[in-house]
């Protein structure tokens, strides 16, 4: 009598502990969940219909009637929350339930009328002790058992018909768990006792809800469920050490009590062995530990690991590493032998090919190829969480349970097989958390050393060619410095072999229009006057290209004195009215306000300047007019010629005041341009320390124009000198 007493009592602390660790455990991973929270209210019922049941049996019969009320109180209590749990369960926020409140309702009618004669009018005695007799009550708490335990099994039912294969496995335990539970319960709780008044088996009723606690908690420890594994596995490890501690000190101490002292009460010599026995447990409890512990770690999590080092290590190795085939060799044998994996595989692509492939473990018959590859072309796909379909079959095929693919934000990279676990468990969050990091991790490793290498291949072609291409520019650099100086001799000479008979034929031209030789008719002076005025383009051609070839030569100086730049712009802007008004175009020269000092600066090449810009706005100017513009700005002088013409397209922008280009635009109202004027009117500005003024909107006008000093502070013709023989 005294060991059953022991063993009931060991089964209900286990049972209430185990009860009352899980659920906190898993409230405490998620509190926000609705799943969460009405598990651990499952799980109170539990210890409170335990506990309750308990009492009843071992009780006074003046106060035995109220416990076995009160067991019904807490089973109606237990089958709303059994209700409310799989009504929720998996889902972490369900939607609105309009099952609940009926529920609830009902069930505190129910929980009402058990403390009433209503359901359990009195206890008859028997053999076995005294059972209750059921009253007419008794149907509405079988109507609540059935119909709210009936619910939550056809609710757990459908999910787990629609629910994919890992969630599936949990359904799977968590519905046996409640069946053999419940089952259980009903049979030997209510059945046996209120129709064949056989109450043998009360005493272990808590026991039963352990049928259904460790179902949870092997699905917790092996399918992932509520994902707190580890947590569960060491409450275990602590539960178990507890429970030990206490069976074996009940069990020592009633058994040497019972045989020392079988008919005696408690005396000083039973405490003193009492005492004796709980400092030798105590010494014990710490190896125990340790002892049950190792036994949940083989058990349980036999494969652990530290993600955050396995982490470091691979940052460590991806981040300095550059060589492609170390870096898969690493990998793939580091995550192998972390996780515990009996076969892994890289398969790398490069150009929509298998580019490398490393393998760790035996290696498969056959390689999988790229068409079979591209089925497996998602994030991730676990084959344990797939049901059917060809991506199942391939993977069994090949032994894979985890294909992860391999890609950055703008490339993809490959793709990383794995294999079974050597412990045979499935592949848990944490290892699933772990690959999809170093997944990411590895995809920009393998590019950026697919990059090293291409770029040390590409080094070596690319040196090999910059030498045989440097050494044909050497040999055609020194052709061409000997054609272009050559060229620059052609254009001195030609320039000034024809410069004396242009002068001569524009003198005796000059001469017939002022009527040196006699009077010309009308259409003979229009004939001479458009010959004259060839002749002038002519020798402002020459006199450009013999600029531009003093200019190769370094023999173009600058030759400054003081300049009354008022005149001289005046000067050219009445010898350029003429052409101005044959296009009528209105010419206007804006005079500064006062007297302007003179200028330090060379007077021929300025003029030049000034008259190469006021002709090519009339020239380029359709309608409208050109405005110049002189005025003093600080101890600059500045002169602007703004024109309403044709302007200068965006692109042709950058080029404008090089060597020899025109734009398309000027080139149609222009042809017979040589594109020399603007260049050797930028090199004369800044040649005496002054600054082009440019700026143009096509079809609307430019404005070209220069800033010189006064009096500059370094001579123009020391620094002319120095440009020139750069």
């Amino acid at each position: 009598m005294l060991i059953k007493i022991m063993l009931e009592i060991i089964i209900l602390v286990f049972a209430l502990l185990a009860n009352v660790l899980l659920g906190l455990l898993v409230f405490l991973k998620n509190p926000k969940s609705v799943t969460n929270r009405r598990f651990l209210m499952l799980a109170a019922a539990f210890c409170l219909w335990g506990g309750a049941n308990y009492l009843s049996v071992h009780s006074s019969p003046n106060i035995q009637l109220m416990l076995v009320r009160i067991v019904l109180f807490t089973a109606a209590l237990l089958n709303l929350a059994v209700f409310l749990t799989f009504r929720a369960f998996p889902l972490a926020h369900p939607s609105k339930d309009r099952l609940v409140v009926p529920a609830a309702v009902f069930t505190g009618i129910v929980m009402a009328l058990t403390l009433t004669p209503y359901v359990f009018s009195h206890l008859q005695p028997g053999p076995e002790g005294p059972s209750p007799i059921p009253g007419p009550g008794i149907v509405l708490f079988l109507a609540q058992t059935l119909s709210l335990l009936g619910v939550a099994v056809v609710t757990l039912v459908r999910r787990y018909r629609k629910s994919k294969q890992l969630v599936r496995q949990q359904f799977k335990y968590v519905i046996l768990g409640l069946g053999v539970t419940f089952g259980l319960i009903v049979v030997t709780n209510f059945v046996l006792v209120a129709f064949f008044q056989v109450n043998a088996l009360l005493p272990f009723g808590s026991a039963y809800t352990l049928f259904f606690t460790g179902s949870v908690a092997y699905a917790i420890a092996t399918q992932r469920l509520f994902d707190i594994r580890l947590v569960v596995t060491r409450a275990i490890t602590y539960l178990l050490v507890l429970i030990t501690f206490e069976g074996v000190y009940a069990t020592t101490a009633f058994g040497i009590v019972s045989l020392l002292f079988p008919n005696t009460a408690t005396s000083f010599n039973q405490a003193a062995i009492y005492t004796l026995l709980a400092i030798v447990l105590a010494f014990t409890f710490q190896p125990l530990k340790e002892f049950f512990q190792r036994v949940t770690d083989r058990i349980f999590y036999r494969n652990s690991y530290d993600s955050q080092e396995v982490l470091n290590e691979f940052s460590k190795i991806l981040v300095s590493e550059r060589d492609l085939d170390r870096i898969l060799k690493f990998t793939i044998t580091k995550l192998c032998e972390s996780l515990h994996i009996g076969f892994g595989q890289l398969v790398i692509f490069n150009n929509d090919r298998v580019y490398r492939v490393e393998h760790f473990g035996q290696l498969p018959k056959r390689l999988m190829v790229a068409p079979e590859l591209a089925i497996l072309n998602k994030s991730m796909i676990i084959a344990d969480e797939i049901e059917g379909g060809i991506t199942k079959q391939l993977m069994e095929e090949h032994g894979i349970r985890v294909a992860l693919t391999l890609k950055t934000r703008e490339e993809f990279v490959g793709y990383l097989l794995l294999g079974d676990k050597l412990s045979g468990d499935i592949y848990s969050n944490q290892d699933i958390d772990l690959l999809e990091i170093i997944g990411k991790q590895l995809a920009v490793a393998i590019l950026n050393a697919k990059a090293y290498a291409q770029i040390g291949e590409f080094n070596l072609t690319l040196q090999a060619r910059v030498d045989h291409a440097t050494n044909r520019l050497r040999v055609a650099n020194h052709h061409l410095k000997e054609l272009d100086k050559a060229k620059d001799e052609f254009i001195s000479m030609a320039s000034h072999q024809l410069r004396t008979p242009l002068t001569t034929i524009k003198g005796y031209l000059s001469m017939m229009i002022e009527g040196d030789s006699g009077q010309l008719t009308p259409a003979q002076k229009e004939f001479a006057e458009f010959a004259y005025g060839s002749s002038e383009r002519m020798v402002n051609l020459i006199s450009d290209l013999l600029n531009v070839s003093r200019l190769s030569a370094g023999r173009f100086l600058i030759q400054t004195k003081p300049t009354d730049m008022v005149a001289m712009i005046a000067d050219e802007v009445r010898q350029l009215a003429t052409h101005a008004t044959a296009k009528n175009i209105k010419l206007i020269f804006d005079r500064p306000p006062g007297l302007l000092p003179p200028a330090e600066i060379d007077d021929n090449k300025t003029r030049q300047v000034v008259m190469n810009f006021i002709d090519n706005a009339i020239y380029y100017t359709q309608t409208g007019e050109v405005r110049v513009v002189l005025e003093q700005s600080g101890d600059k002088v500045r002169m602007e010629v703004r024109d309403t013409g044709i302007g200068v397209p965006d692109k042709a922008k950058r080029k404008l005041f090089t060597k020899f280009f025109r734009a398309d635009n000027a080139q149609i109202v222009r042809p017979d341009g040589t594109g020399l004027g603007l260049y050797l009117a930028k090199r004369v500005v800044e040649d005496q320390g002054g600054t082009i003024i440019f700026n143009s909107v096509e079809g609307k006008g430019s404005t070209f124009g220069f800033e010189l000093p006064f009096n500059p502070a370094t001579p123009i013709r020391e620094v002319a000198n120095a440009r020139s023989h750069k």
